[in-house]
């Protein structure tokens, strides 16, 4: 057959065509996918997902803590700025539920994990204050979108929002006291106060 009529199918990218983005793009999609078995994840693992050998993720880089630093610019990145649609409680909702909707009590404490470990390295733990920072005016912006009349101060309702989101997480983490609160549960609960 000429090489002009040759397909190739293998729907992974070579590696020397896929830039860092991407490669962090496709492992933070698997890693939200995954149902975690274990507490953590680890390069041979992710590296399918990237089209790279575990040597190949290690030299884009650098380490497991590299890649995990990588993954947090992902996230950060990720995370509007102001609302993207003219549904205000509805984008809330979406952001909610693929934020803090682990689907196990085990991703909830992998997640937890990673988080954890991440805040006892200097440059991950000003990552998670830039992310929480722009979660916050995101969330923000949405409330103040809603013109909740008893919200208040849409800065402090959006702290208090996460801070409960968060909350129900750990929750599901622990396993001790069921799933508790969906996210649906917290944004219906919190906003039945501020209406």
């Amino acid at each position: 057959m000429p090489v002009s009529e040759c397909v190739y199918t293998n729907p992974v990218v070579r590696p020397l065509t896929a830039s860092d983005p991407e490669i962090v793009a496709r492992i933070s999609g698997y890693l939200a996918q995954r149902e975690w078995p274990a507490t953590s994840w680890s390069l041979a693992e992710v590296a399918p997902a990237a089209g790279l050998s575990p040597a190949g993720l290690v030299k884009r880089f650098g380490s497991r803590a590299g890649l995990l630093r990588a993954l947090g610019e992902h996230w950060v990145d990720t995370i509007p700025a102001v609302p993207t649609t003219a549904q205000p409680l509805q984008e809330l909702r979406a952001f909610a539920r693929a934020t803090f909707a682990a689907p196990s009590a085990h991703a909830a404490r992998a997640g937890i994990g990673d988080l954890v470990s991440g805040l006892a390295q200097g440059a991950s733990a000003a990552l998670l204050d830039e992310g929480f920072a722009r979660q916050r005016g995101y969330v923000s912006a949405l409330i103040q979108a809603l013109e909740l009349p008893r919200a208040g101060d849409s800065d402090a309702a959006a702290r208090l929002l996460l801070d409960a989101l968060h909350g129900g997480l750990v929750r599901q983490a622990s396993g001790t006291q069921g799933s508790g609160a969906s996210p649906d549960d917290t944004i219906d609960y919190l906003l039945g106060l501020w209406t």
